[in-house]
């Protein structure tokens, strides 16, 4: 049985200070404290998403020049892999760091970084999200957009697959047997 503790708050239990703790309204207090927490959970995790999501959108904003009206797919492609190298000169130098022979421990944003760009990676393999360059409309809600996480959902955004990644997932297309036997008899 699913209970309804949406319309518990902690003003709405009563006598909340003397329960025992095994009790009934104990359990309650335990559900309003627990949905309360993950209400703010999830709050979180939505800023942290969309003020990501605004970040990118804002990259790619400023790197498409002013006069360009829309993209092709393979220029979206192209600024894509821009935006993922964008640590590796960071990443380099720290990792350049390291002197053969001596033990020198990774520093910390050198893991953060490595993390950082293999989970990029892994997103553009499997879906990478940007704003629709291809419509010349959307371009021009995109030059507007202040900056205002409220209205990021007036930019139309796509989903692109790395084309190497999607490349390499296809199977070869098979010989049909018609030309199998054709090809074995002569």
């Amino acid at each position: 049985m699913v209970s309804n503790n949406k319309r518990h708050t902690m003003k709405s239990i009563k006598n909340k200070d003397m329960i025992h703790p095994s009790s009934r309204k104990a359990q309650q207090v335990m559900r309003v404290v627990l949905r309360k927490d993950r209400l703010e959970h999830r709050q979180k995790v939505r800023t942290n998403n969309s003020f990501s999501t605004s970040e990118r959108v804002l990259w790619f904003r400023h790197a498409v020049p002013e006069d360009v009206k829309t993209l092709t797919r393979e220029e979206q492609h192209a600024l894509i892999e821009e935006y993922l190298a964008r640590y590796n000169e960071e990443y380099n130098s720290l990792v350049a760091l390291h002197r053969p022979g001596k033990v020198r421990p990774k520093a910390a944003r050198e893991d953060m970084l490595a993390a950082f760009i293999a989970n990029e990676r892994r997103e553009y393999a499997s879906g990478f999200e940007i704003p629709d360059f291809s419509s010349p409309k959307n371009v021009t809600i995109l030059r507007e957009w202040d900056g205002d996480l409220n209205s990021l959902n007036r930019i139309k955004m796509i989903r692109l697959n790395d084309p190497s990644y999607v490349a390499k997932m296809t199977p070869s297309a098979p010989v049909p047997k018609a030309q199998e036997s054709s090809a074995m008899q002569e």
